[in-house]
């Protein structure tokens, strides 16, 4: 308080006498008050950092406001690197999460189509249910026993020892009906 007194007093008698400006005694005096108040700002700031970044990461912030206060700048820099550790470890978790279920997720539809490739009255009834009645174009590929493959467009019945088949065909063309028992057929695929 005696150091504002004493600038307020230079200030007067400078002014007085008019020997000097307020612009050369402000510098001169400026340095301490700027000194002053960033010492001031960065140890609110600390507090204050310390209060957010203990708060993110769950823990209670007016205890590590207090803790900040004390230990400006150092005590911030600590919860910043152990909630930049947090945030890692929950993103490398996220990602094998991830990773684990796009593994069950191939794993299923691979089993599933393991499961629809067996040439079967259930599998082609499952099939006939999915496939475009008005599509001319080829849904599904069948393999036979003996190594060929047809391009299907409709199944159209699915019997107990044999199914009905529209074959591909081209536009203005009758399409094709194939009938075929399941002991010679090998798999068959969605396309």
């Amino acid at each position: 308080m005696s150091g504002i007194l004493e600038f307020v007093k230079e200030l007067f008698s400078q002014f007085a006498s008019g020997s000097g400006s307020f612009i050369d005694i402000a510098n001169a005096q400026r340095g301490w008050g700027i000194n002053l108040f960033l010492f001031i700002l960065v140890w609110l700031l600390s507090g204050f950092a310390s209060y957010e970044f203990a708060n993110s990461t769950g823990m209670n912030g007016k205890k590590h406001f207090w803790i900040g206060l004390i230990l400006p700048v150092v005590y911030p820099l600590i919860l910043l690197i152990r909630k930049l550790i947090i945030c890692a470890r929950a993103i490398a978790a996220a990602k094998r999460e991830a990773k684990r279920i796009e593994a069950e997720r191939d794993q299923i539809e691979a089993e599933r189509r393991r499961i629809d490739s067996t040439p079967n009255k259930d599998n082609f009834v499952k099939l006939k249910g999915s496939s475009d009645a008005s599509s001319i174009k080829a849904q599904f590929r069948l393999e036979l026993a003996d190594g060929t493959a047809l391009m299907i467009a409709k199944i159209l019945e699915a019997q107990d020892t044999l199914a009905v088949f529209e074959l591909e065909s081209n536009e203005g063309e009758t399409p094709r009906v194939l009938r075929m028992p399941y002991a010679k057929m090998a798999r068959v695929e969605r396309l």
